[in-house]
């Protein structure tokens, strides 16, 4: 899949594009509906499923004071659409002159001049254009008076929730991962690199991956969670051509428990991002790492002192090694 920000840099290849439109945050089990259809409808006929989205959200741009922190960063989005299948993904920059375009120039200038869409398919509740002027409706009219198809996609529900990236933001604000997990299709994950920290984890005998995460982003509740992680596609930091230790290979992954919070037994004022990894040796420094939180174990909270959290911390580790085993992790 290529990942673009002009128009301009769109291939032109096949029978044409068949376009979807949304703004993509978290990529969730309604966004997949649309897409799926999409890349199937572009392999039937020989066309190129193209995404069309905006970065940064438009929320970012035209209220930031008010907009919701975002799922997933521009790439963690863009993998999840390649796996998907999608040829193309456009993320167009938002700004005030596009946010201020009238859905007739949009439709017009953007969807036939530059993109010549022959099928369009959006979300049921889809809006475009200044003041979001523009709906599905507006869109199946416009582009029906030049012969162009729009397919709108109802709401889809999950175990009695309607999928959306609101719902999903709740319930991963909650720490509750596996409703998230449910609504996503897939577990609620955080990419970030590792960094130095103050080392407790291994005087403890539990070191930790100390993650730095993109700002902006939903973080799940303080607490301790089970986790799975795996090592990003990247080269070694030391500057070989290979990672140093057969451990720490790209695409290895671990059984975890991890700690996101500010550490109180501590006194900690800064918010951490510390995984454990089961059974790992090796250096984790310098690396990308992908969390995936798969349940919450409990809060976070203030213990006596390093050996009462210590106890913890076993406890933690047999309840997550537990939860792997039984959901075949």
């Amino acid at each position: 899949m290529e990942l673009v920000a002009r128009i301009a840099d769109v291939p032109k290849r096949g029978s044409g594009n068949l376009v979807a439109i949304g703004k993509w945050d978290g990529v969730h089990m309604g966004h997949q509906a649309i897409v799926k259809d999409l890349v199937a409808e572009a392999r039937r006929t020989g066309g190129q499923a193209v995404v069309l989205g905006f970065h940064p959200l438009p929320m970012a741009v035209l209220r930031p004071e008010a907009a919701p922190p975002f799922l997933q960063t521009l790439q963690e989005r863009a993998e999840v659409l390649a796996g998907l299948g999608v040829d193309v993904y456009l993320a167009l920059p938002f700004s005030p002159e596009l946010a201020n375009m009238e859905p007739e120039a949009f439709v017009q200038e953007i969807l036939l001049d530059q993109l010549a869409a022959r099928q369009v398919m959006v979300g049921f509740n889809n809006t475009f254009g200044r003041g979001g002027r523009g709906t599905v409706q507006t869109l199946t009219e416009l582009l029906g008076r030049r012969g162009v198809p729009v397919r709108v996609f109802p709401p889809v529900r999950v175990d009695g929730e309607t999928v959306s990236s609101t719902e999903v933001r709740f319930f991963v604000a909650a720490g509750e991962m596996e409703r998230a997990a449910r609504l996503l299709g897939r577990p609620f994950a955080l990419d970030g690199r590792v960094v130095p920290g103050d080392q407790r984890g291994r005087v403890l005998g539990y070191p930790t991956a100390n993650l730095e995460l993109a700002p902006g982003r939903q973080l799940p509740a303080h607490g301790v969670y089970v986790a799975r992680v795996t090592v990003l596609e990247q080269p070694c930091p030391c500057g070989c051509s290979l990672p140093c230790t057969v451990e720490a290979r790209s695409g290895a992954t671990w059984g975890a428990i991890l700690n996101l919070g500010i550490r109180p037994t501590f006194q900690g004022q800064e918010l951490r991002c510390e995984a454990h990894l089961l059974d790992f040796r090796g250096d984790l420094y310098g690396r990308e790492l992908r969390v995936e939180f798969l349940a919450r174990l409990r809060a976070e909270k203030a213990f006596s002192g390093p050996e009462a959290l210590r106890q913890q911390l076993t406890e933690d580790e047999a309840s997550a090694r537990a939860y792997l085993k039984a959901h075949g992790y």
